[in-house]
């Protein structure tokens, strides 16, 4: 699979199925911690010609390579997050804080609309004043869509909250860690992370499988907080 290494490579003016196509192609190595696959785009030069996308079949990671014999890494965190550790991800995290804000605002005026006015009022309100237009049937029915769209966001959120915990504590799915909880000592093998931020605090959650006492991997599930508070942080992103 030497041919697949190279990440999003550019075969530019290659001649593919016929001497009369000539197209763009981008590839991308797929990896997840148990899987492997190829993604590939191609596009031709004539406008007429819509991309198209290929997906290869997934392959398990072990059948390709000893994953088994890679070390796991293991860390110990603290049950406070340090300063240093949040510092370069600051602007991303208040961009979240924002979306999330905007995500809750929107929702709340999404399901409000929904519970206070009934259908029937809304379709008689339509006849009586509007006839056969039914705007306000119409408003409801976008107002449902937003509701679809709002529930992908919060899909799209909780992935970005997994993604930029893992990134500040340095951690993922199958490494090991070691931290102090309710007054106990836990140590985990990463199944999950997530995080929820507000002005100056976070709260940072491990999901995962707790080890025995004599040292081997239980079957009971667990989870782990860590906490970041800096009051300076939200103070310094008003004064700018």
């Amino acid at each position: 699979m030497s041919h697949f290494i190279e990440s999003e490579s550019r075969v530019s003016h290659k001649r593919i199925l016929s001497w009369a196509t000539w197209i763009f192609l981008d590839s991308w190595l797929c990896v997840s911690t148990s899987e492997i696959w190829v993604e590939w785009s191609r596009k031709a030069w004539r406008e007429d010609d819509p991309p198209e996308r290929f997906v290869t079949g997934r392959i398990n990671l072990g059948a390709v390579m000893p994953i088994d014999f890679i070390p796991v890494r293991e860390a110990t965190l603290s049950p406070v997050v340090s300063t240093a550790k949040v510092k370069p991800y600051r602007e991303r995290l208040l961009a979240l804080l924002e979306a999330e804000r905007v995500h809750e605002m929107m929702s709340h005026a999404a399901y409000t609309m929904e519970r206070e006015v009934p259908g029937e009022t809304l379709a008689l309100a339509d006849r009586i004043l509007f006839g056969n237009k039914r705007p306000f049937q119409a408003a409801r029915e976008a107002w449902r869509h937003l509701e679809d769209e709002l529930e992908r966001w919060e899909v799209e959120l909780e992935a970005e909250r997994s993604a930029l915990a893992r990134s500040i504590l340095e951690i993922g799915p199958g490494d090991i860690v070691t931290s102090q909880s309710r007054s106990r000592l836990l140590r985990l093998s990463v199944t999950g992370t997530s995080l929820y931020a507000s002005d100056g605090h976070v709260t940072f959650v491990i999901q995962g499988i707790r080890f025995r006492k004599d040292g081997t991997l239980g079957k009971l599930q667990e989870t782990l907080s860590l906490s970041f508070e800096d009051e300076g942080w939200r103070k310094e992103d008003r004064q700018r």
